[in-house]
């Protein structure tokens, strides 16, 4: 879920069904009017196109696709055929690629005058996220299954491998800035993995579970998602971003469920060593942000429940500076209205359950067994 997107132009952040459109001097809110109007509905997922032209948004229960210009006028409205999680503008910025619960992966074109999509691909999981590369050559998928498979462009029935490797659902992916031929993707087991995308291989791990100092978190949370039936080892990644420093040098920022920190990593590429990184910094949050960017070497954090848009400033020389800069306050007094999202319902439906088929295999048969006993008596 991306609850928010920075540009030189403008900010615009969402919130239930509400949107927020910053161009740095005013603030322009508007209401998202759905066909099922009901308390629970939402917007899930909100991206900007490269050009800037386009916003556009997903909402939860009514399923609504909303195209907006940059200025806000409705250019394209749909109703989806299934609840979607992620959405993403295509490299020429006609197309919008839609990842849906149900495991598919569809395409629409802003340019056509119809509401239907085309259907790319699918999985036998549900998809979180969704990219297609620079160059226009793949569509690459995740989902819920711990899979990462990368689907040639456009005759997406042509796979061209998986990258294979994560324990949990893999939540977020994304070409890295500074080296398009390589993936970067976070999952639920707590690592950043680094991939060539391309041959399948992994290349780089960083495992954020290593440095948590409070062990007694992560073991009440692992009872916690015990009782459940969900059996974890970690502590899950729920927000990450990335940016360019140079050709070498890379910024992860991640957080993790229940940690009021996000911790920042150098990832370096060294042309004859590979992959290195470095934790570089540990910025305490008041409160677990909904949604992390960076733009530049800023730092924006938004928590989607008191509408404040945090902003850091960066600076790189022999050890990393962050400093403060400001908040802003989203949404005005719309903000006192707001319900806020259980984070952990959010995060829990994301994991798979164990089930004991034996036990109660054993059990039916042991009543079988008694049953005809008695009859035989």
């Amino acid at each position: 879920m991306t609850c928010f997107s920075v540009n030189d132009n403008f900010i615009v952040a969402a919130r239930n069904l509400l949107l927020d459109y910053y161009d740095y001097h005013t603030h322009k809110i508007i209401t998202l009017s759905t066909s099922e109007e009901t308390e629970n509905d939402c917007i899930v997922d909100i991206t900007v196109s490269g050009d800037q032209k386009y916003i556009a948004v997903i909402t939860s229960i009514s399923k609504n696709l909303v195209v907006f210009s940059s200025c806000l006028e409705i250019l394209k409205k749909i109703i989806l055929p299934r609840s979607a999680s992620k959405i993403r503008f295509t490299q020429n910025n006609k197309h919008i690629l839609v990842a849906d619960k149900s495991g598919d992966a569809l395409l629409y074109n802003l340019e056509d005058e119809g509401k239907s999509g085309i259907k790319l691909l699918g999985h036998l999981s549900i998809l979180l996220d969704i990219l297609q590369t620079i160059d226009e050559k793949y569509i690459i998928t995740c989902d819920r299954d711990e899979k990462i498979r990368i689907s040639c462009y456009p005759n997406t029935y042509n796979i061209e491998t998986y990258c294979l490797g994560h324990k949990e659902f893999v939540k977020n992916i994304e070409i890295l800035p500074n080296n398009y031929n390589y993936l970067i993707s976070t999952s639920g087991d707590g690592t950043v993995k680094l991939w060539d995308y391309v041959k399948g291989q992994l290349c780089h791990t960083i495992d954020t579970n290593d440095i948590i100092d409070d062990e007694n978190l992560k073991e009440v949370f692992i009872k916690q998602m015990d009782s459940e039936g969900v059996e974890i080892k970690s502590l899950p990644i729920v927000a990450f971003a990335v940016t360019k420093v140079n050709k070498h040098v890379t910024l992860i920022a991640v957080a993790l469920h229940g940690l009021n920190i996000v911790f920042i990593y150098n990832l370096n590429l060294d042309d004859f060593h590979g992959f290195s990184h470095k934790l570089e910094y540990k910025l305490k949050v008041e409160k677990l942000p909904s949604s992390l960017l960076f733009f530049g070497l800023n730092l924006y954090l938004y928590d989607i429940s008191s509408a404040f848009l945090t902003i850091y400033n960066m600076s790189l020389s022999e050890k990393m500076l962050i400093e403060f800069n400001k908040n802003i306050v989203m949404f005005g007094d719309v903000q006192k209205n707001i319900i806020c999202s259980n984070k952990l319902e959010s995060i829990k439906v994301l994991y798979k359950r164990k089930f004991d088929n034996v036990h109660e295999y054993q059990e039916r048969k042991k009543q079988r067994l008694e049953l005809k006993n008695k009859d035989n008596k």
